[in-house]
């Protein structure tokens, strides 16, 4: 025993050693950092394009065959972004600007010395990874370095268009605009129309936006831009160009509806009969001035978006599901400051969704709880002044939620409030600065009634780069409050610091976060759990331009720390290796080496405060490799292995992701990931033992096979069938129980009862989708979904599982939604 005790201080000691002299190698880095960096970047020249003003329409065919064109001074001269970085593009680009006072239009001739061999597939809008050669244009109104849209082409008409804010691409923005493209002898040609609508910018006499253009000559995987774009540099829209010379242009009256329809078939796994149900409702857009648009939704409809991919959660945390309702993920830049909205809290499950099932008497039966609160309206106003001040805010409303329980004998009902009706809020303010920087302020409030708590969150958050974009020091800080109507205020705070260099071969990061004990955001935001310290230290060394056999090599080392923050207990000190690399054959190849070379305190795994299950040291080590996507059929593979010795621990995971494009309109994809988790150990059960609460926990093998199958096929680049197959399968076999003592430690247990289970989610989506005129859509889909829990009969044998799997009850679904645009200035035009 005294043995034990002696080798647990000694670690104790050495923890707190390697802990000191982490925060010591952490400030000596800093000081490394900013006094004795290596090489100090100046900006990247503008290169300046003028715009010529026009005073009649252009007919958009993708012929730049109006004479007006040659007119117009040509942007050229292009550089490789890659594979080389600074190098004269391969093949010649010229593009030119001509606008008029409700539109910009952008000419593009994109040579080609071997124009049969452009690859031009097609696919959905914003599809990544196409195999075909595009065009692509930065426009940045403000010029500011932070904010900007990208609107684009393939070559075979497909269109592309995001929001950026600080160099961060939002692909689920759509603009309405024409594009049009044509295969010439001598290579391709583009030709767009922007309307102002599309565009916030300044009133002022005379313009000059920030502007880049980039090209993709796919066969060559090679990517050239207008103005050059140095990798060692941090952030592209600060090394874009300029457009010149745009004069006496007015930001138009910017409105817009999309009113739509839609009609189910639906019929649910409990219920044998098929039901049906129509929507209605509209999509608003109203530019209130030259910078500010406000965006609404009334009645939305949501039954078309692609079903979650669901698992079974054995963790002590909520899983976090992304957002795939459009009007959440459009145009909500702004709106992600500070990690305090997440918008699946809104119109999501009920609070007391499943408190319903604790409410029934004997004889009675839920007969009806929604699984989401009616959501009936959700407004945005955003945008930017011309002195760089972004101002955003949220507003959505949900209706009061209702259960039906129902009398088995008497047939009659009554009703269980599942949720009021609640208002949810967000409001940011968000201050454009020099050289890249900003400095934001928001705050979220959720209302719940008189008789639920209310729920504020308030906070900063701040990015500060020097002139050359060399250092950064970034940051935050939250504080979160619930209002009771009974009680006094729940206050919780949270902050980070980050100190990097950000440019160069070698760059590196510091950073130190805190989460006290109360912080919590998670009425309106996202956090898995409070309660923490951590500091963290990561070191890069990258290789931008090609050498040896290799195109580029990223590598990278990190260190972190972690506490709780009340009481100061020790959760976990880890390093990570990672480096990933391409080959001059486009073969990439990357692996990940981690360690915990220390017991880890886990306090969350329990289920009880202040209780802590003392995981054992581990290692993990994996890799992928994934080759040329040009090529016809690929096949991406990754893999890991990870041990812990004390409780003989072994987790091993393949995953497998073939993809086989047939032609340009037609392609499959699988993915398969198998993953085996051999005497994995977690938290099974409380029991009470002589008036004594007892935490049991378990010894169990976990397999989880997931297959994903999709297929698109591309009828042209307006019209598109898509089809996509999920099955997920958990098994979990337990083999040894355990009581959990005050230590954290696992000492044996007559408990024995059965926990084995078998889960499967099994999901189809099938979607028609027919663009008949710009931002117009028919869009026809099929989803079917089966979910399983079983504890009797538990199989492990894939077919035989996946038969009982498709045997089973399924929801199914079959709809038609049409929604059309209608612009207030064409219709007035028609008029």
């Amino acid at each position: 025993m005294r043995i034990t005790n002696y080798i647990k201080t000694c670690l104790t000691n050495f923890t707190q050693q390697i802990y000191f002299a982490l925060k010591l190698h952490l400030s000596l880095t800093i000081l490394l950092i900013f006094l004795i960096s290596g090489t100090v970047f100046g900006q990247t020249k503008k290169k300046q394009v003028v715009a010529l003003k026009i005073a009649n329409h252009l007919n958009i065919d993708g012929l730049l065959n109006e004479p007006i064109w040659q007119e117009a001074a040509p942007a050229g001269d292009f550089v490789q972004y890659d594979p080389y970085n600074g190098p004269p593009a391969t093949e010649k680009t010229e593009v030119r600007i001509l606008y008029d006072n409700v539109a910009i239009y952008i000419g593009a001739m994109m040579y080609d010395t071997s124009p049969d061999s452009i690859l031009t597939e097609l696919g959905f809008r914003d599809t990544d990874n196409l195999n075909t050669d595009y065009i692509a244009f930065t426009i940045s109104p403000f010029n500011d370095g932070l904010n900007a849209i990208v609107l684009g082409t393939t070559a075979s008409g497909v269109q592309y268009d995001a929001k950026i804010y600080n160099d961060h691409n939002d692909k689920s923005w759509d603009a309405v605009y024409q594009s049009k493209v044509q295969i010439l002898d001598n290579g391709w040609s583009a030709e767009i129309k922007i309307p102002y609508s599309v565009l916030r910018f300044p009133e002022k006499d005379i313009q000059t936006w920030g502007f880049n253009i980039e090209r993709s000559i796919r066969r060559k995987r090679e990517m050239d831009t207008w103005n050059f774009i140095d990798k060692e540099i941090e952030g592209k829209l600060r090394q874009a160009g300029e457009i010149t010379n745009l004069t006496n242009i007015k930001p138009p009256m910017r409105l817009s509806f999309t009113p739509y329809v839609s009609g189910y078939l639906e019929k649910k796994a409990d219920d044998p009969n098929w039901g049906y149900s129509f929507n209605y409702g509209m999509d608003l857009k109203y530019g209130i001035n030259e910078s500010f648009t406000l965006d609404m939704t009334l009645i939305p409809d949501f039954g078309q978006v692609q079903s979650d991919d669901e698992i079974f959660n054995l963790s002590p945390f909520e899983v976090y599901y992304e957002e795939q309702r459009p009007f959440f993920t459009e145009g909500t830049e702004l709106f992600d400051k500070g990690n305090i909205f997440y918008t699946r809290r809104v119109g999501n499950i009920p609070d007391g969704y499943g408190a319903v099932y604790d409410s029934i008497n004997e004889g009675e039966y839920v007969s009806d709880n929604p699984s989401k609160t009616k959501l009936i309206n959700a407004t945005k106003v955003s945008g930017r002044t011309n002195k760089g001040l972004g101002i955003g805010v949220f507003n959505a409303m949900s209706l009061h939620t209702f259960a039906t329980i129902t009398d088995s004998t008497t047939g009659k009902t009554r009703k269980i409030e599942t949720q009021p009706f609640s208002n949810y809020n967000m409001v940011v303010l968000d201050q454009s600065l020099k050289n890249n920087s900003y400095i934001s302020f928001f705050n979220t409030n959720v209302y719940k009634g008189k008789n639920y708590y209310t729920a504020n969150v308030t906070g900063t958050e701040f990015q500060f780069f020097d002139k050359n974009s060399s250092y950064c020091i970034n940051g935050k800080f939250n504080l979160s409050q619930q209002y009771n109507p009974s009680s006094s205020a729940d206050l919780g705070f949270t902050y980070n610091i980050s100190l990097a260099k950000t440019s160069g071969q070698f760059r590196a990061r510091v950073t130190r976060w805190v989460e006290n004990d109360t912080y919590n955001p998670n009425d309106l935001g996202f956090l898995h759990a409070n309660n923490e310290i951590g500091h963290s230290m990561n070191l890069q060394y990258n290789f931008y331009d090609p050498f040896w056999r290799l195109l580029s090599w990223y590598n990278s080392i990190s260190l972190w720390h972690q506490t709780l923050y009340s009481p100061h207990e020790f959760i976990e000190f880890g390093i990570n290796v990672h480096s990933r690399g391409t080959f001059r054959n486009r073969l990439s190849v990357g692996f990940n080496i981690e360690s915990l070379p220390f017991d880890q305190n886990d306090f969350y795994e329990a289920r009880t405060k202040g209780r802590v299950f003392v995981q054992p040291a581990s290692w993990e080590i994996s890799s992928y490799l994934s080759p040329d996507y040009r090529k016809a059929f690929i096949v991406d593979v990754q893999g890991s292995f990870e041990r812990s010795a004390k409780y003989d621990q072994t987790e091993w995971n393949i995953a497998l992701s073939p993809r086989w494009r047939t032609n340009d309109k037609l392609s499959f994809k699988l993915i398969f990931d198998y993953e085996n988790d051999m005497n994995n150990i977690g938290y099974v059960d409380d029991i009470n033992v002589d008036n004594v609460n007892e935490i049991i926990f378990g010894r169990r093998n976990l397999q989880t096979v997931e297959n994903v199958f999709s297929t698109t096929y591309i009828f042209n680049n307006l019209l598109a069938l898509d089809f996509r197959l999920r099955h997920y399968w958990l098994i979990a076999k337990y083999d040894q129980f355990y009581l959990l003592d005050d230590d954290g430690y696992l000492q044996n247990t007559d408990y024995n009862e059965n926990n084995d289970f078998n889960f499967n989610a099994f999901n189809v989506d099938m979607i028609l989708r027919w663009e008949f005129a710009p931002g117009s859509e028919l869009a026809i889909a099929w989803k079917n979904a089966i979910l399983t829990y079983n504890e009797s009969e538990i199989t492990d044998k894939f077919f035989n599982n996946l038969q009982k799997t498709l045997n089973s009850p399924a929801d199914n679904s079959l709809s038609v939604k049409l929604l059309y645009y209608l612009d207030y200035l064409y219709l007035k035009k028609r008029k």
